[in-house]
């Protein structure tokens, strides 16, 4: 009884820090890690996915594992400030102990709906927490359009290597202003747990580097995540949307954006 309702509460603080339902039902669909609670079905390999799919797994407070010595990442519940106003990011960045760069509407009309401090700790292999870090989460909104979301933590929260990791992996690299900016379009299958993977579809997971395999949907499905990242004055900046109708030269632009708002 009593670890029955320490998962209530678990849940229940993740509903409330978390509250807005698409997110819960884009992560679900999209990784189905905390599917009702309950443990993830897989471990992601940092060294394949690279910091944007991480900082995506940060976002929706999801435990992600290294393999090896690395460590993990896990989003900590943590009631920081939050506001909707960005005159507000200054209290933000004081308070998450980051200096970041930042755009409260961009020219495709994208605008903030709301900012917050989050916290995130490195793991180890145990479990164990190693490291804490605060970073600044933006969600942003368009009429008729899905949610964009930018993390901003320190790039240590990443690990020393990600940089190479994400050159590797990059769909398409562009600079600005001396900022090299990585763009990925990644593909998720999620599959019901009755359901294995076809001899093809696994062999893809292990040789491409943006197909990934989930289990513990409902039904067969397949979301795509595109996303941009880069570090600025070491901060690890993440701008990612789920199943966008958005080409890569618009999230190059809006990454362009947020470094020329230096």
């Amino acid at each position: 009884m009593e670890n029955k309702n320490l998962e209530i509460y678990k849940k229940a603080m993740d509903d409330i820090h978390y509250s807005d339902s698409e997110k819960e039902n884009m992560v679900n669909n999209l990784l189905n890690g905390k599917k009702n609670g309950g443990p993830m079905k897989k471990k992601y390999d940092f060294r394949k996915i690279g910091v944007a799919v991480a900082a995506c797994l940060t976002l929706f407070s999801v435990t992600a594992f290294a393999a090896g010595k690395a460590t993990g990442i896990v989003s900590d519940i943590y009631f920081g400030g939050k506001s909707s106003n960005f005159e507000d990011i200054g209290k933000l960045e004081e308070e998450a102990g980051i200096d970041v760069a930042a755009v409260g509407l961009f020219t495709n009309g994208y605008s903030v709906e709301e900012m917050e401090v989050d916290q995130s700790s490195t793991t180890d292999d145990e479990g164990n927490k190693l490291s804490t870090y605060k970073g600044i989460r933006i969600d942003y909104v368009k009429d008729g359009s899905p949610e964009l979301y930018l993390s901003m933590f320190p790039e240590a929260l990443y690990g020393e290597d990600h940089e190479k990791y994400d050159s590797a992996r990059a769909t398409e690299t562009r600079e600005y202003d001396g900022i090299t900016v990585h763009y990925n379009y990644d593909e998720y299958l999620s599959l019901p747990e009755d359901e294995e993977p076809t001899d093809s579809e696994r062999e893809r997971e292990e040789t491409d580097d943006h197909f990934f395999i989930s289990i513990g949907s409902d039904t067969r499905q397949t979301d795509y995540v595109s996303g941009v990242n880069f570090e600025i004055d070491g901060v690890s900046y993440v701008l990612i949307g789920f199943n966008l109708d958005m080409s890569p030269d618009e999230l190059f632009e809006m990454a362009k954006e947020i470094i020329m708002a230096r």
